[in-house]
């Protein structure tokens, strides 16, 4: 398996976009596949500033995503630098992929001199976090889903 930046691979753009659109359209019914293609291709252009996205390959198939955002949600502004859209293919999870795209997320993280690293997720997701050494902050609301909100913080 190989993490990269999609800037490397801007052409995935638009599978990403489904992805996510498929996965994630319930929680913000509003959003079109291509406002959703729209905000995945800012992310396909930065290799050392936010936003941008890691992609997983294996051999030459496209197996995940992960971005990295700047103040990614309007209520918490002071929560400046974001994990979110971590995403495997269906047909390749339990595989690590998430856990490597993570890692590879936190390295580049801590080259960008980020301090802290925020994500929302759903409980179903919360173990995988903390085993990546997110802690828990508190709960909120996004859109009609309960989430947590969590932060990582680099060793100093």
């Amino acid at each position: 398996m190989e993490i990269s930046l999609l800037a490397d691979f801007p052409h995935e753009a638009p599978q990403i976009a489904k992805w996510y659109y498929d996965e994630w359209a319930r929680i913000a019914p509003d959003f079109t596949e291509a406002m959703v293609l729209e905000k995945v291709i800012e992310k396909s252009v930065n290799r050392n500033k936010l936003p941008l996205s890691l992609v997983a390959h294996i051999d030459t198939e496209l197996v995940g995503v992960l971005e990295l955002k700047f103040r990614e949600n309007k209520h918490y502004p002071e929560y400046e630098h974001w994990v979110g859209g971590v995403f495997t293919h269906q047909s390749h999870r339990c595989k690590g992929i998430a856990h490597k795209l993570l890692d590879s997320a936190k390295e580049k993280t801590i080259s960008l001199g980020v301090k802290k690293l925020y994500l929302q997720c759903e409980s179903f997701n919360i173990k995988l976090y903390l085993n990546h050494d997110f802690k828990v902050l508190h709960q909120a609301q996004h859109h009609e889903i309960e989430t947590t909100i969590m932060v990582w913080e680099p060793d100093t």
